[in-house]
């Protein structure tokens, strides 16, 4: 009977060991069978030794009859401790085989093997890589924002990694297995991120209680510093008491509108408080993360301009009426006009009315007579029958106009453009200036007159000759230009003109004459936005022009030719056979054209949406150079216009164009 023997250690390779040294054989002259496999405790400590069961060859199943010669033995593989261990095959036993997937590169007799090898040629051609270690990292950047105001750190932490043999026992087929140990990125203290931003040259601002607590493993970034944010200015502005009386624009979607209260004339009697300066309130600096300053500018202050009628306290902060009548504020001057009131007819019995101030009429306006306001505006109280009205101010018709000529808002067209005149202007002296504190900065010994005339001619030849030009563009409505502005007008002339640079001792007048013209360009542009309206009730084979809005809440427009400069609405009433062009502003139509298809026509020249609750055929409607004619009657019409596709057309959700 074979001889069998059982043998324990704390690993299987040691278990068989003792045994072949008691036995006193090698491998070859024993059969091994693994009884059990050593366990560790949950701290790593051993629980269970390994055993194997060592059986000698020669006593097993021995046949006399039979030649002497050893049973083949298998050779084994197994990984201990994470290395490969091998045992080699027995009086003709099988070779052992390997077996891996691809993140195992495996080499065996320098030959790059794929997923299989067979240990044929024993264990040291084999040459094993695992995947390489993966080192942890971590990296901090700072970022700043273009307001230099917020300071933030960018964190980027990758964890590391190992790759290990898992432990296997001996077998002849092994089946290698892959452990990975995830290695944590190193942590992150507030002294690091507080060296790196001192590095990159932050100073203020420093959230020193949220650094001091825990850094954020799952945070990618983190704001450390913050800046003082500046306080703009808030500029001067002047408050007219007048205007707090003034009632609201109409709702023009109401069931019904009082249009006979619409703007009753407002008198004020000499003494009165017109209107109050209110001093502009300074900001305050800003501070960087970087501890720079951030300046702010100075608050702009607005003066109470005045004219007639209208003087000045001594402190320049309120402004009184020094007459009765109407207050106005007209190109931003403030004044009080005399009111002309007629409490009758204006006919062939009155003549002609014409009135450097406001015009109220109780009565019509009939029999070719001309109205006109010189610096006012125009109400009607009655129908406006056969007559001419211009005023450079509103012009309100509380019922009808029949076969007349209106026309509001006279210098609106013409401040527009002295506006866009002074805007380049502005920009010619701006760089007039800088270019002279460049040169000035690396010379400083040439004189200011000198220096400015140079670039003006070398640099700068257009200031000159926009000067010039002013005076044959502008010298027509330059009576109605304000005082002060004449006078700048004046001083540009003679200190820009011919060898006036050369009187120009300190270029701070430069600058003085810059902040004038800024001033004066906002005041054109402001009044040339403003415009004059003309609110009118039924219209009839009338011209009308108003450099603002077109007012009509009648039963209608016939025959009738309208100009505006902000806008048409007509919300009730038809408009027929007639034409509206709009230079800025919308179109708001109840009804045009008629069923039979007589012509009528809308347009816009420069920008606006027009809406158009019924349109009938024969009607025509443009923006710009592109029109359309409808042919058949449309609803609940909006005509529209972009860049990029031009004239849009919709009747409800249809589109037409």
């Amino acid at each position: 009977m074979a001889k069998s023997v059982i043998f324990h250690g704390e690993t299987i390779e040691k278990a068989i060991d003792a045994g072949l040294q008691q036995l006193g054989v090698d491998r070859s002259q024993v059969r091994i069978e693994v009884i059990s496999e050593p366990k560790k405790s949950i701290f790593g400590l051993p629980i269970k030794s390994a055993a194997v069961k060592l059986t000698l060859l020669d006593d097993e199943n021995k046949d006399p009859s039979a030649s002497e010669s050893p049973a083949p033995v298998d050779g084994l593989l197994w990984v201990e401790n994470g290395k490969l261990q091998y045992s080699p095959p027995q009086a003709g036993g099988e070779n052992p085989v390997l077996i891996f997937d691809d993140l195992v590169t495996v080499y065996y007799n320098d030959t790059q093997c794929k997923h299989r090898v067979e240990l044929d040629q024993g264990f040291e051609p084999l040459r094993l890589e695992l995947p390489e270690d993966q080192q942890p990292r971590k990296d901090l950047n700072i970022y700043v924002t273009s307001d230099q105001l917020q300071a933030y750190v960018r964190i980027n932490k990758l964890d590391g990694c190992r790759y290990y043999l898992v432990d296997q026992p001996p077998t002849r087929l092994l089946e290698l297995k892959l452990e990975k140990e995830i290695i944590p990125a190193p942590s992150i203290t507030a002294e690091e991120i507080l060296d790196l931003a001192r590095n990159a040259g932050i100073t203020y601002g420093f959230n020193l209680e949220k650094l001091r607590g825990p850094i954020p493993s799952d945070q990618d970034e983190i704001l450390i510093a913050s800046g003082r944010a500046p306080v703009q200015p808030k500029d001067g502005s002047v408050e007219y008491e007048f205007e707090k009386h003034e009632q609201q624009e109409p709702d023009l979607d109401a069931d019904r509108i009082d249009y006979y209260e619409l703007k009753p004339v407002l008198s004020v009697e000499r003494g009165a408080l017109l209107a109050r300066r209110n001093l502009g309130i300074p900001g305050e600096k800003g501070i960087t993360v970087y501890g720079k300053e951030i300046p702010v500018p100075s608050p702009k202050e607005k003066p109470i301009l005045v004219g007639d009628g209208v003087y000045l306290s001594d402190d320049e902060l309120t402004a009184y009426a020094d007459r009765d009548g109407l207050p106005v504020v007209q190109n931003g001057v403030l004044k009080v006009l005399k009111v002309f009131e007629l409490t009758r007819d204006a006919n062939l019995q009155t003549g002609n009315i014409r009135f450097n101030g406001e015009i109220v009429i109780r009565g019509n306006v009939s029999d070719r007579v001309k109205v006109e306001a010189q610096s006012g505006g125009v109400q009607v109280y009655g129908i406006v029958d056969q007559a001419e009205i211009e005023a450079e101010r509103d012009v309100i018709i509380m019922k009808n106009a029949i076969a007349s000529r209106i026309k509001a808002g006279g210098l609106g067209a013409i401040y527009t453009k002295v506006g866009s005149y002074l805007h380049e202007l502005e920009t010619l002296f701006f760089h007039l200036t800088q270019s002279f504190m460049l040169i000035h900065s690396r010379t400083g010994i040439v004189d200011t007159g000198t220096l400015v005339k140079n670039l003006i001619e070398i640099k700068f030849p257009k200031i000159p000759k926009m000067i010039q030009e002013f005076d044959s563009e502008f010298q027509s409505a330059m009576a109605s230009f304000p005082p002060d502005f004449r006078t700048l007008i004046l001083e540009l002339k003679a200190y820009f003109l011919d060898r006036g640079p050369l009187r120009i001792k300190e270029i701070c007048l430069v600058r003085q004459f810059l902040e004038q013209i800024e001033y004066w360009q906002n005041h054109f542009q402001t009044s040339g936005e403003q415009g004059a309206d003309v609110q009118v009730g039924y219209i009839q084979t009338c011209s009308i022009e108003a450099s603002g809005k077109v007012v009509v809440n009648g039963k209608g427009v016939y025959y009738s030719n309208i100009v505006a400069g902000k806008g048409y609405y007509q919300p009730r009433g038809v408009f027929r056979s007639s034409n509206v062009v709009v230079e800025t502003g919308n179109i708001d139509i109840r009804e045009i054209g008629s069923p039979s298809g007589s012509a009528a026509s809308a347009s816009i020249t420069s920008r606006g949406n027009m809406t158009l609750r019924t349109v009938h055929p024969n009607v025509t409607v443009a923006f710009g150079n592109q029109k359309y004619r409808f042919m058949q009657q449309a609803t609940n019409v909006k005509v529209t216009w972009t860049e990029e596709e031009g004239m849009a057309i919709y009747s409800g959700s249809k589109k037409l164009l």
